[in-house]
């Protein structure tokens, strides 16, 4: 049931419509020139937001990649889970600061997992061994979702973390789109996928209601968001056990793959608020 409502979900109840005048306030889009980010910062700007998009130039992303294969990183965990976590930590002071002068539940981190998590993957949502130099599986499949999982992971920790610091952070399924990520797949695979697809601008009101949506609050980091933006009311047993500390009877695999991530990434955070001030964030 829970495949089936992602890859058929109902209309969408947030869109542009329910959006209210976003003058005064800031939002950073990753992968913001193409796809679900170009939809949805093309919303948010229209309601008057100051949206700062954050992409990848051919060069960087060539040095990133080079970096990443000489320290022996799975590539989708660094694209979709170590980066991500290194920014977020960044801007963490930031956010802090920001969410005493902000209205409750309205800073917030939105982490894009995806539906391949209940269908492919470790049955717990990632496996740490699987992490390690040399010990990459070599299904794809698995890994992209493993570190969609991941995502899922970190928006439960930043959520349990900072939450008292006024931060919201939560995970969301846009949706099966058709982005320019599919170009690249084999005919046959996208021939099959063609009944199911929606066009991204679909997937972008998934995130302007995680982002924006009244009944996202601080606490639902262990929530899943799903097309076109409500809870996910059946999320697999063994992904719940996973988000749940040994203490609260899970297995605090969540936990243990932010401090993954940390150490990781531990030798690049520093001046976060320094670093964005420049930027001009």
């Amino acid at each position: 049931m829970g495949v089936w409502t992602q890859l058929f979900p109902p209309s969408p109840h947030f869109t542009e419509a329910q959006t209210p005048s976003l003058a005064g306030k800031v939002f950073i889009v990753t992968g913001g020139n193409s796809g679900v980010g170009f939809e949805l910062a093309k919303i948010l700007y229209s309601k008057g937001g100051n949206v700062y998009i954050a992409s990848r130039s051919a060069t960087r992303i060539a040095t990133a990649i080079a970096d990443i294969k000489a320290q022996g990183h799975e590539m989708h965990m660094g694209t979709n889970c170590y980066g991500p976590y290194l920014l977020t930590k960044l801007l963490l002071p930031l956010l802090t600061a920001t969410a005493q002068s902000e209205p409750k539940h309205s800073v917030r981190i939105v982490f894009t997992s995806s539906g391949i998590i209940d269908m492919a993957g470790p049955a717990a949502g990632l496996a740490l061994a699987d992490l390690e130099p040399g010990n990459h599986a070599t299904d794809m499949n698995y890994n992209y979702s493993s570190s969609k999982a991941g995502n899922w992971f970190l928006a439960a920790e930043f959520d349990r973390r900072y939450g008292g610091d006024g931060i919201v952070a939560v995970a969301q399924s846009p949706g099966t789109l058709r982005t320019p990520g599919w170009d690249g797949t084999p005919w046959l695979l996208r021939a099959l996928m063609k009944p199911v697809f929606r066009e991204p601008r679909m997937g972008a009101y998934t995130q302007l209601w995680a982002g924006l949506g009244a009944d996202v609050q601080s606490g639902d980091g262990g929530r899943f968001g799903i097309p076109w933006g409500r809870w996910n009311e059946t999320p697999r047993k063994e992904h719940l056990a996973s988000l749940r500390g040994r203490g609260e009877g899970g297995t605090g695999l969540a936990g243990e793959f932010f401090e993954y991530c940390e150490r990781v990434t531990g030798g690049f955070v520093g001046g976060g608020t320094e670093e964005c001030t420049r930027a001009g964030f």
